[in-house]
């Protein structure tokens, strides 16, 4: 398939804005119609991108965002589910925390869409030109030794952006991360904006806010816990605003930090707060203590342990998660997360099923 120039996909926004596809989605799944390639490029803000083509037939890749990284045992039923049903058996944990399908077919979208609803997941700004899944420390809110528990502010983000005219019309994907446990690396996953929770000596929260530009991080400043979702969306509208479109290679928030310099981009988004970004904070360095996070840990839920393990194969399929449902179920376990590497954390094993848990993940994994 050939790529689409970058030029093609402006204009393509241009024309229709991409969160407006999702009626001609439901259209074409009942009507049969051909799909347009314009609409096809729109599909993306949904999650929806061309797997391939045979004949008249489409398939597509869904991409199914994890919010906060994580899934209920009912969750990983109906994604387990979805992949026998709709998707050939295919299963995969990929970048930024989320899931993704093959050989999805237009006809199917409306069931599919209708089941990851009844489980509150959905794939919108899952792919797209969009902010994209906030990714998160996957043991936060499970860490003892954590700084802050910043699922709130994650999931306030996601709902802040998604579906979000203001946001949808961005000159590339922005990728944010906000990590309250001091675990996760200033540019896991190539992020472009960083918000790590940090505590000064007198226990009071801030965020330091990190941000990319083509060669290093530069740091733009420290704010309050609830200063990050306003901060967050005025660096989204300066990129919308400012960012270079319509050339793939410059079109990151990088790029723009490069181009302004540090100095001025502060300047700029300090001109669109109504608080004020501090220059400098004293705080105590939270030491990066998980160089991976398998094994057994102690949760700060009494009673409970949280238990990482590498899955050996991202391509998890239909088998993988009927296996990984069952053995949770049998071990009294409800929660994972999914990590930066696409690997899995057991959220809430009971002490006692830990080391049996571990042996029987470890053996079909």
């Amino acid at each position: 398939m050939k790529k689409i120039d970058f030029q093609e996909i402006e204009r393509i926004k241009d024309e229709k804005s991409s969160i407006d596809v999702l009626a001609d989605i439901y259209l074409y799944a009942v009507l049969g119609e051909p799909v347009s390639d314009d609409d096809i490029e729109r599909f993306k803000w949904y999650g929806l991108t061309l797997q391939k083509k045979e004949k008249s037939n489409l398939y597509f890749t869904l991409k199914v965002k994890i919010l906060n990284a994580k899934l209920t045992i009912k969750q990983i039923d109906v994604l387990t589910k979805i992949s026998k049903e709709f998707a050939n058996g295919s299963a995969r944990f990929v970048a930024r925390q989320n899931i993704e399908f093959d050989n999805i077919k237009i006809f199917d979208i409306p069931a599919i869409f209708n089941l990851l609803n009844s489980v509150n997941l959905h794939s919108i700004f899952a792919s797209g030109h969009v902010p994209t899944n906030i990714m998160s420390c996957p043991i936060n809110g499970y860490n003892k030794n954590q700084t802050t528990d910043v699922s709130d502010i994650v999931l306030k983000l996601n709902k802040d952006f998604e579906g979000n005219k203001n946001f949808s019309n961005l000159p590339n994907e922005l990728k944010i991360i906000v990590d309250g446990c001091g675990c996760v690396g200033q540019n896991c996953e190539d992020n472009d904006l960083f918000f790590k929770a940090i505590k000064s000596s007198n226990g009071k929260i801030q965020f330091k806010v990190n941000v990319s530009d083509t060669n290093d991080i530069k740091t733009i400043g420290f704010v309050a816990p609830s200063q990050v979702i306003p901060l967050a969306k005025v660096v989204a509208k300066i990129y919308r605003d400012f960012g270079k479109r319509g050339d793939e290679k410059h079109s990151k928030l990088a790029y723009l930090v490069e181009d302004w310099g540090i100095d001025k981009f502060i300047y700029i988004i300090q001109s669109e707060l109504t608080f004020k970004i501090k220059e400098s904070y004293d705080y105590i360095d939270t030491k990066k203590e998980f160089e991976n996070y398998n094994g057994i840990f102690e949760s700060n839920k009494k009673d409970f342990s949280f238990l990482g393990f590498e899955l050996s194969n991202k391509n998890i399929n239909s088998n993988g998660l009927e296996k990984l449902f069952t053995i949770l179920k049998s071990h009294n376990a409800t929660t994972i997360k999914i990590t930066p590497k696409e690997n899995i954390i057991v959220l809430d094993v009971p002490n006692i099923n830990a080391s049996s848990l571990e042996k029987e993940l470890k053996k079909n994994f």
